[in-house]
């Protein structure tokens, strides 16, 4: 009989770390047999061609000079949807008004 860890504070803030950097990776169950394949749950949003903005645009630009001779244009154009996408998430964790109120998650304490 093996021996199961428990899941520590730790691990969890590092799968939480890991999710938010390697989003691509991590798929959502195809819908059940029976369901409309149109119906989005909260997580998936409906794919949008997304349009770089400026901003966008000149991070990629900066990526191609930096880093252009190890990637092909395809690589390049995905870093700048990435970019993008990045930007857009940013905008919304912008838009939550925060409280005095609200307070952190992980309060930290040095271990002696």
């Amino acid at each position: 009989m093996g021996t199961r860890k428990r899941a520590t504070r730790r691990h969890f803030l590092k799968t939480m770390a890991a999710t938010a950097v390697f989003p691509p990776m991590l798929s959502l169950p195809k819908a059940a047999k029976g369901e409309a394949a149109s119906r989005t749950t909260p997580l998936q949003q409906p794919q949008q061609p997304l349009t770089p903005s400026a901003a966008a645009e000149a991070l990629g630009e900066l990526v191609r000079v930096r880093y252009g001779r190890f990637l092909t244009a395809e690589q390049l154009a995905e870093v700048t949807r990435q970019i993008e996408r990045n930007l857009r998430s940013a905008e919304r964790l912008h838009s939550v008004a925060l409280t005095n109120a609200d307070e952190p998650d992980l309060i930290f304490r040095a271990m002696p």
